[in-house]
């Protein structure tokens, strides 16, 4: 079954509607294909404009997932025969993540309430559409993570700007060590305002179709409260906030420090102990990317988050892990990454200055056509 986003709107008590996409790739735990960012968008356009629609909900098919990532075997597909037609492999890079930034970047921005619901597994290009959103809510199943370590990527999909609104030691421990966490620790961190059941779904939408949008002075505080209303009375145990002492312990300093730090700590807890792992098999690249995204860009404002972005992801593509990254984990499944460096004290302070300099048109063998825009001029941002 082809990927797709099905759109739908709730009809409300007064005659507005509540605008409905759903994520529809349930085998590929919805892994956002491009035609699926590219319905997204252009819907998510449509209704802004339009002043029936009062509000968007965003949600997925299937049990497993909200989304766990992008299909980023297309991207490795094109990658594969770089050398032999390196346009081709920039053009599909800069095509796919162009797009998909300018998607998240618009729910950030959006003019009207976004209702993200998150369930199952939430990673990477799925937080990209969940953090974006206004209102947003964690299934009691769900397990959020930002993995890209492990494919030769970096947090992104603005995990520059969200990611650096947490705690230091907790951002630098999401992004390095790919750890996932449950709605307990969202909640607790603030990377989802509400966590509900399951069954509540349903519940809340029947809720928000009873509404009378036009008697509503401010939309966003009515939203909140008819939320307020499903959410589950008790929280169960984080996974993530039990270890907050250990994790802000441990992550101080240097980068070699602290990858030193996390690996050698004893420890008996099993969800630790993956943490360990999945940071001794990110690529040392990643890791240095990581780190400095995490420590010399808090401050960064969102379109400049989205603008670094971009340049860096077309790098790892095309001069970093990535290609490496995804062949060892999702085409060949060896989990044994042959990465450029050996650790992450390999990598050069010369070379991460060149992974986040923008791109320019002199860099790349492309034609003025092919090229991609430079990034403070990309439009829709």
């Amino acid at each position: 079954m082809a990927s797709k986003v099905n759109v739908s709107q709730i009809e409300c008590a007064d005659g507005s509607a509540i605008g409905v996409l759903e994520l529809d790739n349930p085998s590929a735990l919805n892994a956002l294909s491009y035609v699926m960012i590219e319905q997204l968008y252009n819907q998510l356009l449509e209704w802004q404009m339009d002043d029936s629609i009062v509000a968007v909900f965003l949600h997925a098919k299937g049990d497993k997932a909200f989304c766990a990532g992008g299909d980023i075997q297309a991207i490795y597909r094109a990658l594969e025969n770089k050398e032999q037609d390196f346009d081709s492999a920039f053009s599909a890079m800069e095509t796919f993540f162009d797009l998909e930034y300018r998607c998240d970047h618009l729910i950030h921005t959006y003019p009207k309430p976004i209702i993200a619901w998150g369930h199952g597994y939430l990673m990477g290009g799925g937080v990209g559409l969940f953090m974006g959103a206004s209102h947003r809510v964690a299934e009691t199943t769900t397990r959020f993570a930002m993995p890209e370590i492990k494919i030769g990527l970096y947090p992104d999909v603005g995990a520059t700007y969200f990611l650096n609104q947490l705690p230091k030691h907790f951002a630098l421990f999401l992004g390095l060590t790919a750890c996932q966490i449950n709605a307990t620790d969202m909640k607790a961190l603030g990377l989802s305002r509400w966590v509900a059941s399951p069954e509540s779904k349903t519940r809340l939408l029947d809720s928000l179709a009873s509404v009378n949008w036009s008697r509503q002075s401010n939309i966003h505080d009515k939203l909140s409260s008819v939320l307020n209303s499903i959410e589950v009375d008790e929280l169960g145990t984080g996974m993530l906030m039990p270890h907050e002492t250990l994790i802000e312990q441990l992550c101080t300093g240097e980068l070699a420090d602290i990858v030193e730090a996390i690996s050698s700590i004893e420890v008996e807890d099993k969800w630790f102990i993956n943490a360990q792992k999945a940071l001794n098999y990110g690529s040392p690249l990643s890791l240095n990317i990581t780190y400095q995204q995490l420590t010399q860009y808090q401050k960064l404002p969102l379109k400049a988050c989205f603008d670094m972005e971009f340049n860096l992801t077309l790098r790892c593509g095309l001069e970093g892990d990535f290609r490496e990254g995804v062949r060892a984990l999702i085409i060949d499944k060896t989990n044994q990454p042959n990465w450029q460096h050996s650790c992450v004290s390999d990598v050069t302070p010369q070379v991460l200055e060149r992974f986040f300099a923008p791109i320019d048109s002199t860099e790349y063998p492309l034609t003025a056509t092919q090229m991609a825009p430079e990034p403070q001029q990309l439009q829709g941002i």
